[in-house]
């Protein structure tokens, strides 16, 4: 008997019935450098060499197992940058022992065991026992695995412990293993490798893999937006790229028209198993996303955090705005459900120091959910009062400081009276208007704060009356902006309207009266 079989199976004695397995002896030798990694079907794999690099040397630290997971959101392109990294590493012989994928997804923990049992049977000509039950047969492989190094890579995986019991053992330094999923966290003993949208420049090469005869660099600026569009997202680019592939007599304005109007219905965004059969992606985008969501649907209260967050703009958000969507909520529990759902699930990204930020595309996902629901006009009251609380501390001279602490906050600002300017509060019309242009006025931008003076009085005068105090106020500032650019004759006739409105209401000594008799006599003098 081979003395190997003979060590393992002293190893392995059953004590109650002292049964030894008698392990039968491999076959024929197997080929060198085995792997069972199927084809890539993309023209050209771009903007990802730098993570190639990285994740080598992530998996190389190690003293004893490595495992590193691709983590990122449904879309980015996990499962192609392991299929690129297991063929790039089969290349260079860098693993002489194997490289073995298991398809996990909702694959049973047998499907899993049985892949291994499979993959030594054909690629290693290991003759596996008959006794025994299943992890006795895993572990008598990588006991009897072909020497070298080996890659055992487990592709979408939705939880650790589906594979916890197939991994390899803990002191085999020369295994090493490669996880994708979505989640952000699987396991304390796992590195993660977090997988980034592309940049414009490589996503704009990914177009240029199926568009030949300059169709993108004629129409580069478009192209630049299209990206931008699907936030560069490598299996929307795809989508869209092989669509254009078919559509020869299109433009790229086009499809972007299409899916402005269709946002994630837009059926190129969808996979047409017709021409996309030899895509790596197994879904279209939408459904991509739907089996993250569908993971949620046991926490209902995460779920409705990812509808009110669509609300903000396409731009990093800070927590304490997120915690006052829910001000009856304890902040505690609102922060699980963001970093123990959302961000765990790669639905909203952690951007540290306590900001957050969603895809361009999951926020269009996130946002038709929030348009069919009961939820939508309450969460969209609720972010417009948060927006006018926040633009009440624009002081009416800001400094460079206060301008700078102020930007990141400016998008969402604006998303609030320009989006939902119905859902602003009577009581703070005026204050997320003027915080706005008060911050460009400060700046010396008279030209684009003018715009938000103009649309403060015309809301307050709509909603207030022709006579009321903030009407009185928008006028006022109106009248200060055209002060100062010189335009006075145009300002005179708002500061009276504004007397008369005030002086009525308040009073001749309410202090606010006196402010715009005082900006009239100003303005004479």
């Amino acid at each position: 008997m081979d003395q190997k079989i003979v060590n393992y199976a002293q190893d392995n004695i059953n004590i109650d019935n002292q049964n030894i397995y008698n392990y039968p002896p491999n076959q024929e030798p197997p080929q060198p450098n085995p792997h069972n990694l199927s084809n890539s079907n993309i023209p050209k794999f771009v903007g990802r060499d730098q993570e190639l690099i990285d994740l080598k040397k992530q998996l190389q630290q190690s003293q004893k197992l490595a495992i590193s997971t691709l983590t990122g959101m449904g879309g980015i392109g996990k499962t192609e940058l392991a299929r690129q990294f297991g063929w790039q590493e089969w290349r260079e012989k860098a693993y002489p022992g194997g490289i073995c994928w298991l398809n996990v997804a909702e694959s049973d923990g047998g499907f899993i065991g049985t892949s291994i049992l499979d993959f030594a049977r054909v690629h290693l000509k290991l003759t596996l026992p008959d006794e025994g039950e299943l992890d006795v047969k895993i572990r008598y492989c990588w006991q009897n695995w072909l020497t070298g190094n080996v890659l055992i890579i487990f592709d979408d995986v939705r939880d650790y412990q589906q594979i916890r019991d197939y991994l390899p053992p803990q002191e085999e330094k020369r295994f090493q293993v490669l996880i994708t999923t979505r989640k952000e966290y699987l396991s304390a003993t796992i590195a993660t490798f977090r997988v980034e949208v592309l940049k414009e420049k490589d996503a704009l090469d990914l177009l240029r893999s199926y568009l030949k005869d300059n169709r993108i660099d004629t129409q580069i600026e478009a192209a630049k937006l299209l990206c931008q569009d699907l936030g560069y997202l490598p299996l929307a680019l795809e989508l869209v790229a092989r669509l254009l592939v078919r559509r020869q007599d299109w433009k790229i304005s086009k499809i972007r028209q299409k899916l402005a109007e269709n946002g994630l219905d837009e059926p190129s965004l969808d996979k047409n198993p017709k021409f996309h059969g030899e895509m790596t992606a197994e879904r279209g985008l939408k459904a991509a996303f739907n089996l993250s969501w569908e993971e949620l649907h046991s926490e209902p209260e995460a779920q409705i955090l990812a509808l009110y967050l669509s609300l903000f703009a396409l731009a990093p958000f800070p927590k304490e705005m997120i915690l006052d969507l829910f001000p009856d909520e304890d902040g505690d529990t609102v922060e699980e459900w963001l970093t123990d759902s959302l961000v765990h699930l790669s639905l909203v990204q952690d951007k540290g120091d306590g900001w957050y930020e969603i895809h361009p595309l999951l926020r269009r996902y996130f946002r038709d959910k929030l348009e069919a629901s009961p939820h939508a006009e309450p969460a969209k009251r609720r972010y417009c009062g948060i927006m006018a609380k926040k633009s009440a501390e624009m002081p009416q001279n800001p400094t460079i400081e206060i301008v700078e602490e102020f930007k990141p906050f400016l998008l969402h600002l604006q998303a609030s009276v320009g989006e939902y300017p119905q859902y602003i509060a009577d009581e703070d019309l005026a204050w997320s208007y003027t915080g706005l242009a008060r911050y460009y006025e400060g700046q010396g931008l008279y030209a684009t704060a003018e715009p938000y003076c103009q649309d403060c009085l015309t809301a307050t005068r709509t909603h207030l009356g022709d006579n009321h105090p903030h009407v009185a106020l928008s006028l006022n500032n109106l009248a200060h902006l055209y002060y100062f650019q010189g335009r006075y004759t145009e300002a005179e006739p708002l500061l009276l309207e504004a007397i008369n409105i005030v002086r009525e209401r308040l009073g001749e000594n309410h202090p606010h009266t006196q402010t715009v008799y005082h900006n009239y006599l100003r303005m004479l003098s």
